[in-house]
C-alpha cells in the first residue's frame, strides 16, 4: 500500500520535502557567506489551504456547507480564512531583502541564517514526529484486536 495516497501522510511527506529543500538553500547561503556579491535566498511555500485542497482531490471542497464539520460565515464581519487576498506564497526560491550588506556586496547574515536553520530543523522534527505517530497508528489498526507486539 502506498502511504502517500492517505491525505494526511501525503501532506506530511510534501512538507518534509519542502523543509529538506529549504535546508539545502540555507546551507548554500551559509556556504556562500564570504562570496562577494552573493545574495541570500530562501524557499517559500504554498499556503496550507492549497495543500488541503490538493490532498482532498477534485470536487471535494473543504468549505462545502454540506459538510457537518465545515465552518460557515454567519456574519459579514467574519474572516474568510483564505490567503488568496493577501497573495499566498508559492513554493520557489527567491532572493531576500538586503538589510545588511558587507563591503564586498555580500548580504548573508550568518546569525539570521542560523536562526532560519534552527527554525527549519524544529519544523522538520515536528513533522517527522507526527509522521511516525500516524504510521504507528496505522500499524496498530492493521494488527487488529487481540494482536500483540
Amino acid at each position: 500500500m502506498d502511504l502517500d495516497r492517505i491525505p494526511l501522510i501525503g501532506m506530511l511527506v510534501r512538507r518534509m520535502e519542502f523543509l529538506g529543500a529549504r535546508q539545502r538553500v540555507i546551507a548554500q547561503n551559509v556556504a556562500n557567506a564570504d562570496t562577494p556579491g552573493y545574495k541570500p535566498r530562501d524557499v517559500t511555500e504554498d499556503s496550507f489551504a492549497r495543500h488541503v485542497a490538493r490532498e482532498m482531490g477534485p470536487g471535494q471542497s473543504s468549505s462545502a456547507p454540506s459538510s457537518p464539520s465545515a465552518l460557515q460565515a454567519t456574519n459579514a464581519a467574519h474572516l474568510s480564512g483564505t490567503l488568496a487576498e493577501r497573495g499566498a506564497a508559492t513554493r520557489r526560491s527567491e532572493r531576500q531583502d538586503d538589510y545588511e550588506t558587507s563591503p564586498s556586496g555580500n548580504a548573508v547574515v550568518l546569525e539570521e541564517e542560523m536562526a532560519r536553520l534552527a527554525d527549519n530543523q524544529m519544523n522538520y522534527d515536528t513533522i517527522t514526529g507526527i509522521y511516525r505517530k500516524q504510521v504507528q497508528m496505522l500499524k496498530t489498526a492493521l494488527r487488529g484486536p487481540g494482536s500483540s507486539a
